[in-house]
């Protein structure tokens, strides 16, 4: 902890940075929890990035970092850089922004949107389009993406994202939650005799699955959902695993297994009968850990174009 004397002195040394070398390879050292990632990123060597560390902790007479001689993670950061540390990235995302301003035309009605393919092409597209049709001042740019980007690198103001409601520098809020559950064809369901209730064992069931993200982060699983609703699987689950949400379930759609379905993506498939859930739904579904959330820079909070259709997507939502 540091002392009263050393915050006032440590208060005058900002007043005349010198270290901002040292700084910015702190940051990229603690985001890659090694000195090697930094220097790739940072286009230098590793021992360059470990020497403006250590005189950034000369300068500052605090140690940053505790080095491990072995082990897999040989740097981590210290009780105080764990503290200092969202800030000093906070402070470089906004400095990379606002440089990305002096360049960039502003474009004050167009509003740029992070959602995953799965999201944007099974949810989010067709409410954007009733969202233009009501605020026709407004132009919409749809990044997709499996992983959560750098929203001020890519210059994102709002996202929907699935998860738990935690990302690093990033505010969060609640739009919806999920059940999950089983769905096929309803041919598929007669094929195999899937009436109102699992078969004792899936053995020669196809299923498929989803690993889009690992299901050890809470990401829907069949073994969750064997677990949430206590119907029996096989000890070793077979079938087609895709990383992709929305070619599981067109795989589903045309009749080539069972898949587990997330109620929020498969609202059009479930209308026209394309597919079903061949249970008992209220008995065997469950809900989702993962839920669906708006996520936008802190530092866009008050800006009008984010507040204006993060309230209206909220108002859609039932």
């Amino acid at each position: 902890m540091m002392d009263a004397s050393k915050k006032r002195s440590f208060r005058g040394k900002v007043n005349r940075i010198a270290y901002l070398n040292g700084i910015r390879a702190f940051e990229a050292a603690a985001r890659h929890h090694s000195f090697a990632g930094a220097a790739q990123e940072l286009n230098v060597t590793p021992a360059a990035v470990g020497q403006q560390v250590r005189q950034l902790e000369d300068w500052l007479d605090i140690r940053l970092f505790n080095r491990a001689t072995s082990g897999s993670t040989r740097l981590t950061l210290t009780e105080e850089a764990l503290r200092a540390f969202p800030d000093i990235h906070r402070g470089f995302d906004l400095i990379t922004r606002g440089l990305s301003n002096l360049f960039d035309e502003p474009e004050e009605n167009t509003i740029t949107i992070s959602a995953s393919p799965s999201i944007a092409s099974k949810w989010l597209l067709s409410r954007i389009n009733a969202f233009q049709l009501e605020k026709e001042d407004c132009d919409i740019q749809v990044e997709t993406d499996v992983a959560l980007v750098d929203y001020a690198e890519r210059g994102i103001d709002i996202g929907v994202r699935y998860g738990l409601g935690h990302w690093d520098g990033l505010c969060a809020q609640l739009l919806m939650f999920e059940d999950i559950f089983p769905v096929c064809t309803p041919e598929f369901a007669k094929k195999y005799g899937l009436e109102r209730s699992p078969p004792d064992e899936f053995e020669g069931i196809p299923l498929l699955h989803d690993y889009s993200v690992p299901a050890s982060s809470g990401y829907p699983s069949w073994q969750e959902w064997s677990d949430n609703v206590g119907a029996p699987l096989p000890a070793k689950l077979h079938g087609l695993k895709i990383n992709d949400f929305a070619s599981v379930i067109e795989l589903a759609r045309r009749g080539n297994g069972l898949a587990l379905g997330r109620s929020r993506l498969i609202e059009d498939e479930l209308a026209s009968g394309e597919l079903i859930c061949p249970f008992d739904r209220d008995s065997y579904q469950f809900r989702s850990r993962f839920c669906y959330f708006l996520v936008w820079k802190n530092e866009a909070s008050e800006e009008e174009r984010v507040s204006v259709f993060r309230d209206w997507l909220l108002s859609t939502v039932s």
